[in-house]
């Protein structure tokens, strides 16, 4: 899969430093607040909801972090049932006059993006990707992430594997599942009928999910690759 470039927005770039960026008031949540609704923040990321109704008017703004954007490809009857995902540079946007159809977006903003990313690591052979299993798969890599389709059959199971690095975890609705752990535990997760975004903060043991339910379970996991503590080059 081709690697987009990944450039800072112009303009936006720390003085000094890496993992330095700061919004100012062209920043969208402050020029566009009716637009962007922050719903999940850290130091690692910020995750923004964007709505612009058909024929309404959005005010110019910036975004000023890449994203992994989301954008809903289906009505607004079946909210999230069929999605776009794709790596957005972030910067300038000239917002919308009158938008010609309803959008409904979710931006996760990646906010090292101006470090050097580590070294290339191996990853251990239980990695949800190293498992080769054909409902674990990548729908977009670059320097900075790499992003997990999660898809389990009604009632099928994962196979075992593992997560190394943190993430954003974004469920549009899900059966009704129970996560396994080999020590025995099990927790059991009632259906969700509305976006959820979660965050993990560190790697996942050795796990497996069953779907219980009458419908495809389907997440996706937002990974954030380690950087390093140096300013990446423009």
């Amino acid at each position: 899969m081709a690697l987009a470039a990944l450039l800072v927005p112009g303009g936006l770039q720390a003085a000094t430093g890496c993992g330095l960026i700061k919004p100012d008031s062209t920043d969208a949540v402050a020029a566009a607040p009716d637009h962007h609704k922050v719903i999940l923040e850290n130091d690692a990321v910020r995750v923004l909801e964007a709505r612009v109704p058909l024929h309404s008017n959005e005010p110019p703004h910036t975004h000023p972090w890449p994203s992994v954007f989301f954008e809903q490809t289906s009505g607004l009857s079946e909210p999230w049932k069929t999605v776009n995902i794709r790596w957005s540079q972030g910067g300038p946007s000239k917002g919308f006059e009158s938008s010609d159809h309803d959008r409904h977006n979710l931006l996760i903003e990646i906010k090292g993006v101006d470090c050097q990313p580590a070294p290339a690591a191996d990853l251990p052979s239980t990695d949800a990707v190293k498992i080769h299993d054909p409902n674990m798969t990548v729908v977009l890599e670059n320097d900075y992430v790499r992003v997990l389709s999660v898809r389990i059959p009604p009632g099928e199971k994962e196979p075992w594997h593992t997560h190394t690095w943190p993430a954003v975890v974004v469920y549009f609705s899900l059966p009704p599942s129970q996560r396994l752990l080999q020590d025995g535990k099990t927790t059991v997760r009632p259906e969700l009928k509305e976006l959820q975004v979660t965050y993990d903060p560190g790697s996942q043991p050795l796990h497996s999910v069953e779907n219980l339910g009458t419908v495809t379970y389907q997440a996706y996991r937002v990974e954030l690759k380690p950087t390093t503590t140096i300013p990446r080059a423009r």
